[in-house]
């Protein structure tokens, strides 16, 4: 028969039985329908509002450290690109300056006159074709063309991309002349050009059709004592918008001078005065008479007394 033996009083203290009861407590209450178990005042709590903050900054700058990262790299992919496509051109560049590159961009130009042949025999001579299958040979370009000097062999080398280049990026025509004449007659004609540049670029203009017979095709003869002068100072009247050869005319008799209707404005006492000085002009027109009008004189003194470039007559 098995017998129960007691602990001896000093095996177990009284301590020890409370912390074991609380113990058995303890994970008997904190157990839940999943399966977890909390120790000890655990609980089962999510993380505090201050650490789910504290997490979501930190994922918020770990993706923006990332993107930052990603456009880094993709410039200093940009720029490996373009630092190898700038090597890659200046190789080239270094390239074409070599002999045998060099060589694909001339042109041997041989004279019919050579060997005293023509140019209808020049294919029969045994030594142009020698020379020209040797050319064949090698790839270089050749051409049966006249010289200016007979009996003659010239190069020459086709720039048509360079001149197109500084033509377009630089503004720079570039003109091959053959001789010292042609290259004075090329300075005589720019120099004339640019000579008749300021007057025929004034002339030309659509806002100066009053300007003198000579200087503009529907242009106003004046002789040597003034006749015509009234006719050019009608015209230039009638440059404003809706002002008719009528009322040109009528302004024009009643001043005959632009002098003579800035006299007047000056003798005004008023601004409003100068302003109407033309306005009860008569206007003879279609058996009709009728005004100026006081819009027409104040636009035409505007356009007389303005110091503005910028001002809207209209």
């Amino acid at each position: 028969m098995a017998r129960l033996r007691r602990a001896n009083t000093w095996e177990i203290s009284d301590s020890e039985r409370e912390s074991g009861s609380e113990l058995v407590a303890a994970v008997r209450g904190s157990a839940s329908g999943d399966g977890m178990v909390s120790f000890l005042g655990g609980g089962t709590a999510g993380p505090s509002p201050a650490k789910k903050k504290r997490r979501r900054q930190m994922e918020a700058d770990r993706g923006g450290t990332r993107e930052e990262r990603r456009r880094e790299r993709a410039r200093i992919e940009e720029e490996k690109r373009r630092e190898k496509q700038r090597r890659r051109e200046a190789a080239e560049r270094v390239r074409s300056y070599r002999p045998e590159a060099c060589l694909r961009s001339f042109t041997v130009c041989v004279d019919p006159g050579v060997r005293g042949v023509c140019a209808t025999s020049l294919v029969q001579n045994e030594e142009i074709d020698l020379l020209l299958g040797t050319l064949s040979s090698l790839e270089w370009k050749s051409a049966i063309e006249e010289q200016h000097l007979t009996h003659s062999i010239t190069w020459r080398r086709a720039l048509p991309k360079a001149l197109v280049f500084l033509q377009l990026y630089k503004n720079v025509c570039v003109m091959f002349l053959e001789s010292w004449q042609d290259l004075t007659d090329h300075v005589c004609a720019i120099t004339k050009a640019l000579s008749k540049r300021p007057m025929k670029r004034l002339t030309e203009e659509p806002s100066l059709p009053f300007c003198v017979e000579g200087s503009w095709a529907s242009g106003v003869r004046v002789g040597k004592d003034g006749c015509g002068l009234q006719q050019v100072w009608s015209r230039q009247v009638q440059q404003l918008n809706r002002v008719s050869r009528s009322v040109a005319v009528a302004v024009t008799t009643a001043f005959p001078s632009p002098q003579m209707l800035l006299q007047a404005y000056k003798d005004s006492h008023s601004e409003a005065e100068r302003k109407g000085l033309l306005a009860d002009l008569p206007v003879k027109s279609d058996e009709r008479e009728r005004r100026v009008g006081p819009e027409i004189s104040s636009r035409l003194y505007r356009l007389l007394t303005s110091y503005n470039p910028q001002l809207v007559l209209d």
